[in-house]
């Protein structure tokens, strides 16, 4: 039990730190099967044998959960769109540019073709996301701005803002 005290307690660092390191759960693997093991008779070997299924499933779930860390990691630095939503079996006979051509169609970039007009702010205006999903702002009366026309119809409509130029 001595052993499985530690790996519970190298466990709650290791989650506290928020980094399972893969040789934990090597280390679970291997006091799972050790309390899987020739069971004593009785009320013990049950313990044991509980305790080896919670081991399992936390296992499992840490496992699970890894995986997961893979697949954001590779999101954030970089990796391919279609390995990362594993479209790679779905479109593994369609050749390189067809892949990029349908998940071009099914995830369109945003496009920056959005009119925008000059306007002149008449009070304080905080940040705003636009149409073209970028953050304006904040702005302080009389500051002039370039946004998005669709926008700037919004903030004219409740006095916030003056079209200076269209």
């Amino acid at each position: 039990m001595a052993k499985y005290r530690e790996i519970m307690r190298l466990l709650h660092a290791s989650l506290a730190e928020g980094k399972i390191p893969p040789s934990l759960i090597e280390e679970i693997k291997e006091l799972e099967e050790e309390l899987s093991k020739d069971l004593p008779p009785g009320t013990e070997g049950r313990i044991y044998t509980l305790s080896a299924d919670v081991l399992r499933d936390l296992r499992m779930e840490l496992e699970k959960a890894s995986k997961i860390e893979e697949i954001f990691r590779k999101a954030v630095y970089g990796a391919s769109l279609d390995i990362i939503m594993g479209k790679k079996e779905a479109y593994s006979s369609i050749r390189e540019e067809e892949t990029e051509r349908i998940l071009e169609k099914e995830y369109p970039p945003i496009k920056d073709d959005i009119d925008k007009v000059l306007v002149t702010f008449k009070t304080p205006v905080s940040k705003f996301v636009g149409v073209d999903m970028k953050v304006y702002g904040p702005f302080s009366e009389g500051d002039v701005a370039l946004i998005p026309s669709e926008n700037a119809e919004v903030l004219k409509n409740r006095g916030v803002v003056e079209v200076v130029e269209e």
